[in-house]
This record gives C-alpha cells, sequence and structure tokens, in this order.
C-alpha cells in the first residue's frame, strides 16, 4: 500500500511520514534540524527532576552510612581489625556505600555547572567513570567475599583467611579493579559513554 516515495530524506534532515488509509491522508512531519551535539545537550539538560531525585537518596544513604560507622565504631571500642568479621563487613559495605554516593553527589553538583555552558570534557567524563565503577566494583567484590566466607565458614567451620589486616580482601575490592578500570581509561574505553 505505501510507495517508495513516501518517505522522504532531505538534507536538512526533515523526515516525512505519509499513511494512506481507504479515505485519508495522514501526515506527519517533525524537524530535527540541530546546528551541534552541544545544543542538543543544552536542550536535553533543561529540567532533569532525576537529578534531585539522586541528589535527596545520595544524601540520604550517605547520613544513614555515617551513622553506622559512629554506631559500630562507638559500640566496638578496640580496634578495628580486632572486631568480629561480620562488623568489620558492615562497616566496609557502609564505606564503599559512602564513596560510591559521595562521588555521584559530587557529580550531581559539579556536572550541571559545565552544562550550563558547555558539554562536559572527556577527561572529566572518564575521571567520574573510573571513581564511580571504581566504587561499585568495590562493593560488587565485597558482596562476592562475604557470600565465599559464610560458604567457607558454614563448610569448614573455620573461617577463610584474608592476610594480616585483611589485604588480601582489598586488594580484590580495590586493587584489581582499579588496574582494569585505569588501563580502560587510558586506552579510550571512558569518555561519555562511560557515565
Amino acid at each position: 500500500m505505501l510507495n517508495s516515495n513516501e518517505t522522504g530524506f532531505s538534507s536538512s534532515h526533515n523526515y516525512t511520514n505519509t499513511t494512506i488509509s481507504e479515505n485519508a491522508t495522514i501526515v506527519e512531519s517533525f524537524n530535527t534540524t540541530l546546528t551541534n551535539a552541544t545544543e542538543f545537550h543544552a536542550q536535553a539538560r533543561v529540567l532533569q527532576p532525576y537529578k534531585f531525585v539522586s541528589l535527596a537518596l545520595a544524601t540520604c544513604s550517605i547520613s544513614v552510612c555515617v551513622l553506622v560507622i559512629i554506631l559500630a565504631f562507638k559500640k566496638n571500642g578496640k580496634t578495628f581489625f580486632k572486631w568480629k568479621r561480620a562488623q568489620r563487613f558492615v562497616v566496609m559495605t557502609s564505606t564503599c556505600d559512602i564513596l560510591f554516593y559521595g562521588v555521584q553527589l559530587i557529580y550531581n553538583i559539579n556536572v550541571p555547572l559545565f552544562a550550563l555552558q558547555y558539554q562536559p570534557p572527556t577527561a572529566i567524563c572518564s575521571i567520574y567513570t573510573v571513581f564511580l565503577l571504581e566504587f561499585a566494583y568495590a562493593q560488587g567484590n565485597l558482596s562476592i567475599i562475604v557470600a565465599v566466607s559464610a560458604f567457607f565458614y558454614i563448610l569448614k567451620q573455620e573461617e577463610l583467611d584474608l592476610g594480616k589486616y585483611d589485604w588480601k580482601m582489598f586488594s580484590f575490592m580495590f586493587v584489581f579493579p582499579a588496574i582494569v578500570l585505569v588501563t580502560a581509561s587510558f586506552n579510550g574505553g571512558m569518555g561519555h559513554n562511560g557515565l
């Protein structure tokens, strides 16, 4: 029913869709001519309510995690590495939350300042991406460590050796993801698409 010339493309990117039924012809056209990508980003950033929601959730999460850490240190007066492992895991999870949501909070405050005038530079996007993913991977790796530790405890009835001052756990949580992310960043894998 449709002919090949009913949808036409011109050099100004005007797209026309023509729908033909038995009794009527409906023509819809819209113009998508923008001068450049900067104008597109400026129009896309008019009002973004998710930024306000993200700010509120990040602030709430940081507040609750700080409260958890303060109460944990008040309850367990001795040094951190003499605590029970479950208590340390709670504090480490809260610390990862603070770091992750802290970067998000800084991003949501800083990037709109850049966005008022131009698109944020690739280097800034790359830095935010590396830190956001580093702390997200750290928390994911911590969840894996907690699960493996609980499985090992149930299976062998003894605790998993994480090294003195938990260095094996911290290296798996922070060092390995940092190496991967920094390598990807230097090879151009963390630009505007990384966020």
